[in-house]
């Protein structure tokens, strides 16, 4: 993802990356990507920066986070697997500077959770099913996509009950059972879909990344968002509708 950001930031007029930070003993530290230094420390560039963007891991934008909260400067954050604990610490930060959050970055996606929202209102007695494909490097499963599909199918269904594949005799299936599969391998982007079954007919939602540049191109408008708001916790659909 820092490469596709460069990248891409360097093909617009209005953004320019200043520093990459990496974890400390990577072998790009000390290097250069785009003619970017990288470093393994936030604290020596943060004060030139208007705007941090992160895509690693919660520990590490958690810390992140504590670092630069005192510089007050807008963050973007497209990292995924926090903790609810993790969660309320980012929405405790936010409080004191502008916190952009999304586990997805994509606009496709986040049209899709629309059409997730009308599609499990209106489908009431439909059998919901959520497949997400990822490459063989992800860490985390179910994906933050998967877990914010979850979440929109929730607020439709509150009696839905997740489970995460099946083994063994595990019996006809409940009315209320949603089973979210996680299929990892290759070096797919992402896929989601989420399928809805009825009586003789069945409807899939599907979105499929073809490369990062869609995460970079959703990241570099939350920037452009971002920097215009003040202290707080902000979100794709915040963005998107130009809250």
């Amino acid at each position: 993802m820092g490469r596709e950001i460069s990248n891409m930031a360097n093909a617009s007029r209005d953004i320019e990356v200043i520093a990459g930070i990496e974890a400390s003993g990577h072998d790009m530290i000390g290097k250069q990507l785009n003619g970017i230094d990288i470093t393994d420390d936030i604290e020596t560039v943060i004060e030139k920066a208007d705007c941090i963007v992160d895509f690693t891991n919660p520990a590490a934008t958690i810390k992140n986070l504590g670092k630069i909260k005192a510089y007050k400067k807008p963050y973007v954050t497209g990292t995924t697997g926090f903790s609810r604990e993790e969660l309320k610490s980012i929405d405790m930060l936010a409080k004191s500077l502008p916190v952009f959050l999304a586990p997805n970055m994509s606009v496709g996606v986040n049209h899709l959770y629309d059409l997730v929202n009308s599609s499990a209102s209106i489908l009431g007695n439909y059998d919901i099913e959520v497949i997400e494909t990822h490459h063989r490097a992800k860490k985390d499963a179910p994906s933050g996509t998967a877990k914010a599909i979850a979440k929109i199918i929730e607020q439709a269904r509150p009696d839905a009950e997740f489970i995460y594949g099946r083994e063994g005799m595990v019996g006809p299936r409940k009315d209320n059972e949603i089973c979210i599969n996680s299929i990892r391998g290759g070096d797919i982007v992402g896929e989601h879909r989420v399928l809805f079954f009825g009586k003789g007919e069945f409807i899939e939602l599907r979105h499929y990344a073809t490369s990062r540049s869609c995460f970079a191109a959703g990241a570099l408008e939350a920037v452009r968002f971002v920097m215009k708001k003040g202290p707080g916790l902000y979100s794709m659909s915040d963005m998107l509708t130009k809250k």
